[in-house]
């Protein structure tokens, strides 16, 4: 006979009751990862597999419209091109852009109307779809092409943020 603890019945309880624990994060915040790494990788962090987004060879979508951008962090390398500002030069209550400059090309992350909702497009980079990785959340272009991300530019300032130092943007996204 296997005996339960009365912590791991209320564990188990919780999580049959409310979903995956990934569920559980998406139904809060998220987060939109664009790392660099000798290749460009694109995670949507705890977005239930997958499941939220819809993926085309041009563009990624957040299929909520009634989300919003709650923050933004960008590094390079080691340093915080934000210097802890949780905006980073983008009002969540107005439209905002974020250009990712990659090799030849570029990665936009976009409000897709007002402040609301998310996509991402790529323009001129040279490959031509979204590469699924082992996980289901991530998307990856350009695997081992030896390009870094060379400049990040954000709605409301004008500056380069990223110098090529290995940049990674989390874009906070919280579904409503």
């Amino acid at each position: 006979m296997t005996r339960i603890t009365l912590a791991t019945a209320l564990t188990l309880a919780v999580l049959l009751l409310c979903g995956s624990p990934s569920q559980i994060q998406a139904q809060s915040d998220t987060k939109i990862v664009i790392k660099d790494g000798g290749s460009l990788l694109l995670r949507p962090d705890g977005l239930d597999a997958g499941k939220t987004w819809k993926f085309s060879r041009a563009e990624v979508r957040h299929r909520n419209t009634k989300g919003v951008l709650t923050a933004l962090q960008i590094t390079d390398g080691t340093t915080d091109r934000c210097a802890g500002s949780p905006t980073c030069g983008v009002d969540p209550t107005k439209p905002w852009t974020i250009q990712v400059t990659y090799g030849a090309g570029s990665v936009t992350i976009a409000s897709l109307s007002s402040n609301k909702g998310v996509h991402v497009t790529q323009n001129g980079l040279p490959f031509d779809q979204w590469k699924p990785t082992t996980n289901a959340d991530e998307r990856e272009f350009g695997h081992g092409d030896g390009y870094h991300i060379t400049g990040i530019q954000v709605t409301g300032n004008s500056a380069n943020l990223c110098s090529g130092n290995g940049c990674q943007i989390i874009a906070h996204y919280s579904p409503r």
